[in-house]
């Protein structure tokens, strides 16, 4: 039970003191008992599993090391990537039964409520019941300084409201709709995509009428933001006033708040270095010496990462890092697809969040943060774990 309560305080306990650093310490922990008293079975499928999707990772990060432009950030990714194993393994022993995975699910439901509500409160009131204030006409909820209660309820869900498609069709609808609003006062564009395609997932089991009615609340509250929400609104008003004779380039550049400049130079990295990349998280440190005198970049604010997940870790450890993220996917496909039609049951609420997780076409964060990564990793073991699961099997696994 440590292992499952702990996994879920990766994600509940980012909006307090030391984010998920803390609960990240204490599943380490957690796993160097287990290494220490041999509880953890290397021989089991979602071990083995995890084990070569660590490495399809880690290799190309560590290929990336030697002539990294920040070796600091490239070593720490590393370890990051190490410890994040040790963690996982714990995970599975915590999320192996149905019912660890099902207690899981429940309180993840339980938390985007919360916040749900807490952020109604805020858009209310002004603040939250922890006392935070919205930032610049956008809420967040208890996650001060930065977007990433948007986010968070977008990407988990699929996972937590999974089982409401079938069970309770007319609550889905109400809770997406519910979910829709803040994640579209939050600001986020990515997180406003990231929820359509949640909603788009939970919609397959959904009847027609039903499909239609979530719909047209979606595209209701996507509308409203941009009279609701002064992020939106601002963006929409930046795109009016572009000069008419600006190039198609700088049209589409501005749109996507400028992203394709940062792509055009993460291409030249990519070009200039294809088999190794500029380094693991030096990104960054890289950007100002692919990037043009007249990148408005240079002279604004810095940027960490390509804000796009895949084009990320190309630029930053090659043509072997996106093989083997590709990799990572299409082996989590192929596991899915080869499962029992139970497993495959268990598995889909975890799937399916990660399936919106991996979609290209919009923007990510970078992948190995101390934030977002557990986020991944958590979702990431829910599936090895049910796509492993062994009923029969009642081998001792404590402390999980």
């Amino acid at each position: 039970m440590l292992a499952r309560f702990l996994g879920l305080m990766l994600i509940a306990w980012q909006p307090f003191w030391s984010g998920a650093r803390l609960p990240t310490l204490l599943l380490l922990l957690a796993a160097l008992w287990l290494l220490w008293h041999r509880r953890i079975d290397f021989s089991a499928a979602p071990a083995r599993r995890l084990g070569r999707l660590f490495l399809l990772l880690g290799i190309p990060v560590l290929l990336s090391i030697p002539a990294s432009f920040s070796l600091g950030g490239s070593l720490a990714v590393l370890a990051v990537l190490g410890i994040f194993y040790l963690i996982g393994l714990t995970l599975l022993q915590g999320l192996r039964q149905n019912a660890d995975r099902d207690w899981l699910l429940r309180w993840l439901l339980a938390l985007i409520v919360i916040w749900t509500l807490d952020g109604y409160l805020q858009w209310l009131f002004g603040r939250d019941l922890l006392g935070q204030a919205m930032s610049n006409g956008r809420i967040v909820g208890p996650f001060a300084g930065n977007l990433h209660l948007g986010l968070f309820i977008a990407t988990l869900l699929p996972a937590a409201a999974w089982g409401l498609a079938k069970s309770r069709p007319l609550l889905l609808l109400g809770l997406i709709a519910s979910t829709g609003f803040i994640v579209a006062m939050s600001g986020s564009r990515s997180s406003i995509l990231l929820l359509i395609l949640a909603a788009a997932t939970l919609m397959l089991h959904l009847s027609n009428r039903q499909r239609l009615l979530a719909m047209l609340a979606v595209l209701s509250i996507s509308a409203s933001m941009a009279y609701l929400s002064p992020a939106i609104s601002q963006r929409i008003q930046t795109i009016v006033q572009t000069p008419a004779n600006a190039s198609l380039f700088d049209r589409i550049d501005i749109v996507l708040s400028h992203r394709l400049t940062i792509w055009n130079n993460a291409a030249a990295m990519i070009k200039d270095r294809p088999l190794i990349g500029v380094g693991a998280s030096a990104f960054s440190e890289a950007y100002k010496h692919y990037a043009p005198p007249d990148d408005l970049f240079l002279t604004r604010e810095k940027v960490y990462h390509a804000e796009q997940m895949y084009v990320s870790v190309t630029a930053e450890s090659g043509i072997p890092g996106l093989a083997g993220l590709l990799a990572v996917i299409a082996l989590c496909l192929h596991w899915f697809r080869r499962a029992a039609p139970e497993q495959r049951r268990q598995a889909a609420p975890f799937a399916a969040s990660l399936a919106i997780i991996a979609f290209p076409l919009q923007s990510q964060p970078v992948l190995y943060t101390i934030w977002w990564f557990p986020v991944v990793l958590l979702l990431l073991c829910g599936l090895l774990a049910a796509l492993g699961d062994q009923p029969n099997d009642n081998s001792t696994t404590s402390p999980s």
